[in-house]
């Protein structure tokens, strides 16, 4: 589809995904960069899933919620979508998503299901994966894909990540240039919330590691006096608890939601001492420490053996001797539990939701309570109704803004055994 076709819109309605569908002569198109009700020139750019999209190259009326970006690389870059909309917008954009994707499975989220964002959304991602650019003066850039394109887009700042994210990507950069460093492909970075460590991995072509590491590392350090460069795990805080954290292992990017999105896990959990409870993808172990504080027990279920054994860390850590990790994977250790083990389950799966064995295991076991968390509505959703098919009932639901000026969204949900269902 040629790139110079040029387009008078006026987009409609927000989809998930950062696009805006308009019409044009009857075809429905995907455009980015736009908001609801302006009228915008745009360019064809391609198709996906059957639908043209385009990219707005210049807004002819625009809405009372454009703002300016704050990025100098908005645009370019494929991380976010919406800096161009005020915040405010941006949360009922994602509500509307959520929305959308349940009443595409048959569902209808609960009318005061509230939205949960940040009073200052910037500056919130304490981890950060970079790109590798090599430019022919040999200087090493890192930064991220362009916009639907494989092509790494170097960057100078970030305003979405941590300031010290920003810092030593950008000695990192200037280390390995001086060094020479040659073949390096990503940076992992992740700084403590609370604490000075930044622990850093480097991943090369054809190779996980390099001897480049040690001299890259010391280089780094210098550049950066304030920090102290961690390459193998880091502690994370928050509520009197501490956990370690590894850059092969799960963690959650924003800090600051982290801890409104947990303690919304926790109280539609609402355990007691009586309560023995599942925490399916437990990962490290951060909602089974947290949780195991009010429940009787809590069995944490997790796949990546590198994060069961942290899980099994944390718990002595804090001194949760009620945690008990269990290896594997979800449906498969959920076929060796008997019914009426457990009194509540967390899941808190990938973006691809739970394996139809996983939800099968659950209806099967049918603890009364489910609390269920996810990254992605659409999976969410299809989740959601066979649990309610399954004889579960909606009885609350939240979404948490994780991600500003971004498409992703987070969404809680809590499910009551019942006869009935929310429909």
């Amino acid at each position: 589809m040629s790139g110079a076709s040029k387009l008078r819109l006026q987009p409609e309605s927000p989809v998930h995904g950062g696009a805006v569908i308009a019409h044009d002569q009857g075809r429905a198109l995907l455009v980015y960069y736009t908001i609801p009700g302006e009228v915008v020139e745009a360019e064809l750019s391609g198709k996906r899933g059957g639908l043209a999209y385009a990219r707005a190259t210049q807004v002819l009326e625009p809405s009372r919620d454009r703002i300016e970006p704050r990025c100098p690389h908005f645009g370019e870059c494929g991380g976010c979508v919406w800096q161009h909309a005020r915040y405010q917008r941006q949360l009922e954009f994602k509500r509307q998503a959520v929305d959308d994707a349940w009443r595409g499975a048959g569902l209808r989220l609960p009318p005061d299901t509230p939205v949960l964002g940040m009073d200052d959304p910037w500056r919130y991602r304490i981890r950060g994966e970079f790109e590798a650019s090599y430019r022919q003066d040999g200087r090493v850039e890192f930064g991220f894909h362009r916009m639907r394109r494989h092509s790494v887009l170097p960057v100078r700042t970030c305003p979405i990540h941590d300031e010290r994210i920003e810092r030593a990507m950008l000695a990192f950069g200037q280390a390995a240039t001086e060094l020479r460093v040659r073949g390096l492909q990503t940076l992992l970075l992740t700084v403590e919330p609370t604490g000075r460590g930044l622990l850093w991995r480097a991943r090369y072509r054809g190779r996980g590691a390099s001897p480049a590491d040690a001299d890259l590392a010391v280089r780094a350090a210098r550049l950066l006096p304030d920090l102290v460069l961690l390459d193998d795990s880091m502690n994370l805080e928050f509520w009197g608890l501490s956990f370690r954290v590894r850059s092969d292992t799960f963690l959650q990017t924003n800090y600051r939601q982290m801890l409104v999105l947990y303690r919304a896990v926790l109280d539609m959990l609402a355990s007691g001492p009586a309560d023995s409870v599942l925490d399916l993808y437990a990962g490290i172990g951060t909602i089974s420490v947290a949780a195991a504080r009010q429940a009787g027990s809590v069995t944490a279920i997790e796949e990546n053996p590198v994060a069961t054994r942290l899980a099994g860390v944390n718990a002595r850590i804090n001194g949760s001797g009620n945690v008990r990790t269990w290896p594997g994977r979800v449906e498969e250790v959920l076929r060796q539990v008997r019914t009426g083990q457990y009194q509540a389950a967390v899941l808190d799966p990938p973006r691809a939701g739970c394996a139809p064995a996983a939800i099968a295991e659950l209806l099967r076991l049918a603890p009364d309570r489910l609390v269920y968390v996810s990254c992605e509505p659409t999976t969410h959703a299809r989740d959601v109704s066979l649990l309610v098919q399954g004889g579960y009932r909606v009885r609350r639901a939240i979404v948490v803004d994780m991600f500003p000026h971004t498409y992703h969204v987070e969404s809680v949900v809590l499910l009551e055994r019942s006869t009935g269902s929310w429909t």
